[in-house]
């Protein structure tokens, strides 16, 4: 399952990213290895903010991109609601449909150093 999820950094600032893998790819940022972001190599993480399951690549990246094209006000509310992400970007996201999972933290996916 391909996720769409949100990372804040220690100054605040949110990250917005999509990955197969989330355990891999939280870590790769947090503990800011080659393969992570350039961005969260200068900002780095203290949490998981949010994720959401799509039901396919194509579909979270077409989240991915309409959650970066928001504002940071716009990316706070949505964060308030995550359940609704659905209704929120339905227009712009032709009907698709997201399961937000507010319960994966930063712990769970650094339980397992890779």
């Amino acid at each position: 399952m391909p996720y769409v999820y949100m990372v804040r950094c220690e100054d605040r600032s949110l990250y917005t990213g999509i990955a197969r893998d989330l355990k891999r790819r939280i870590q790769e940022h947090y503990y800011r290895k080659k393969p992570g972001a350039k961005y969260t190599k200068s900002h780095p993480v203290c949490s998981l903010a949010m994720v959401w399951e799509a039901e396919s690549w194509s579909d979270a990246a077409k989240l991915e991109y309409r959650i970066k094209q928001l504002t940071k006000g716009q990316k706070e509310t949505l964060l308030l609601h995550p359940e609704q992400v659905n209704e929120r970007m339905s227009l712009c996201l032709e009907g698709k449909r997201y399961v937000s999972h507010p319960e994966i933290t930063l712990a769970m996916c650094l339980d397992e150093k890779k």
